[in-house]
């Protein structure tokens, strides 16, 4: 089955690339934007630094992006985005890679009405959304965080801030099927298959990381509702890490529900849940490799209502997301994040165990990051104060479904388990300067809860200090498009 895929996979990937060799160019359009962020950060591994160390980090990044679409003949058409990304002044491209250098973000070709008239084929360097993107949304995670081999896989590691790279597209083939008149039904119907090649490793070996699946997905008038069913696989096949004794490969597999409706007008509500099984592929907080016995769940319920008649056009919402927390030894994974693209907060969705060096890594080893063994539960609330300003807040509280234990027992918590990870607010300002230009202020604050604070000390060059400093982040960005 898998080598029928990648023979599949060649031939439209053969025949993709070489239509624009013959087709004749129709309209062209040439676009792109620059971003600038400045950043001020305190205690993002919350732990309070003393003496000559500093806890407080002050720099500026950019982001410079090119867009160029072209239509050609016979319903084909091409995209490319090239992006360059940088911290200001870093120093040259022997320490920071390719701080000068515009790399592909983007580039695909898109068949429509391929063999017929209902399938639309895409192929090449590409966003992909399902739904909210709950489970599958962004290659971030998998492109930034450590793969089999513990080594980092950032495609360009030119910024400090990894969670504001403009590299999240998938090296993917895409076909959409449009299946509203089949058999003659006149009800809206939607299959869309992917390939996604996660990370391609040595060339010549079988030790990729590849995800597959489709995705069903309907409208229905009543209500403005949408309803969507996938199936999605990650098959590991990357060599274990020293140490470990795994021999077979890794392959996880997801199904899951989704659906959205607006009952009244101003009204949004939504869930989603997942299920998987398998053989545990790569985990991304480093906790485990291939080879082990594998299940979770996940589950995404929201609802928000804004007033429509009401002046500043105030809305208030809240959120319950949770991924499934599994006993160990000395962990407490459960859910394996695929390729999630939907984060709700700015300090926590980034935080790392401190052996993973791809976000933030924080002085409590055994806590996962927010894509494994947490509830989050989110109340937020915006308005329009003035014409083209939109204010946003939320506030979220995080806990463990499997409490974790200090990595140091201390007097403080004679072994037991903790659950509280903590509380973050995050406040947003946008402001719509003209149609191209835009100004945006987010302020976020997390407040480490018992997990951290009974988490014992570090004993570094600094004085050993427990690892629960506040953790705080302000971000300000002007943003031109053109």
């Amino acid at each position: 089955m898998v080598k029928a895929t990648l023979k599949g996979a060649v031939l439209l990937g053969l025949l993709a690339f070489s239509v624009p060799s013959f087709a004749e160019v129709q309209n062209v359009k040439v676009g792109g934007d620059v971003t600038v962020r400045a950043f001020h950060r305190e205690n993002l591994d919350l732990h309070a630094e003393t003496g000559t160390l500093d806890d407080e980090d002050d720099f500026l990044m950019s982001t410079i992006g090119l867009n160029i679409g072209a239509d050609l003949t016979e319903n084909v058409s091409a995209f490319i985005r090239l992006a360059n990304e940088r911290d200001w002044n870093v120093g040259d491209s022997s320490t920071t890679a390719s701080t000068g250098d515009f790399d592909l973000s983007q580039g695909y070709v898109t068949l429509k009405e391929l063999f017929y008239s209902p399938l639309t084929v895409r192929v090449g360097a590409q966003p992909i959304v399902w739904g909210r993107g709950f489970v599958l949304g962004s290659n971030l995670l998998p492109s930034i965080l450590l793969d089999a081999a513990g080594t980092n896989d950032d495609r360009n590691a030119a910024i400090t801030a990894n969670e504001y790279t403009d590299f999240v597209a998938f090296d993917a083939i895409r076909a959409t099927l449009d299946l509203s008149n089949l058999g003659g039904m006149s009800q809206p119907l939607t299959a869309d298959y992917v390939y996604i090649k996660l990370d391609e490793n040595l060339i010549g070996e079988d030790d990729d990381q590849t995800l597959q699946g489709v995705n069903l997905s309907t409208r229905f008038d009543s209500w403005n509702s949408e309803a969507e069913t996938y199936f999605l696989n990650k098959h590991d096949e990357s060599p274990a890490q020293a140490g470990t004794t795994y021999s077979e490969d890794g392959s996880v597999s997801t199904i899951g529900l989704r659906g959205s409706t607006q009952p009244v007008e101003g009204s949004y509500l939504w869930g989603e849940l997942a299920y998987q099984w398998g053989t545990r592929v790569t985990d991304l907080d480093g906790f485990f490799v291939s080879g082990s016995g594998h299940s979770g769940w996940a589950a995404n319920l929201g609802g928000e209502y804004t007033f429509m008649d009401v002046s500043m056009t105030p809305r208030a919402g809240a959120e319950w997301r949770f991924y499934s927390g599994q006993n160990t030894d000395n962990a407490s994974p459960g859910w394996s994040a695929m390729a999630p693209g939907y984060f709700t907060t700015a300090i926590r969705e980034f935080q790392s165990r401190s052996v993973v060096t791809g976000f933030y890594p924080n002085v409590q080893g055994n806590v996962t990051s927010s894509a494994s063994n947490q509830h989050e539960l989110g109340l937020y609330g915006g308005a329009k104060p003035i014409e083209d300003l939109d204010v946003l807040t939320r506030l979220s509280w995080f806990i463990l479904p499997v409490g974790a234990i200090a990595p140091t027992p201390t007097s403080n918590d004679n072994g037991k388990r903790h659950n509280f990870i903590g509380t973050e607010w995050d406040t947003k300002f946008t402001y719509d300067y003209t149609d191209d230009v835009q100004f945006g202020l987010l302020y976020a604050l997390f407040l480490p809860g018992n997990v951290f604070r009974d988490a014992g000390g570090n004993s570094g060059t600094a004085a050993p200090i427990a690892g629960n400093a506040t953790a705080q982040q302000l971000v300000s960005t002007v943003s031109v498009k053109f």
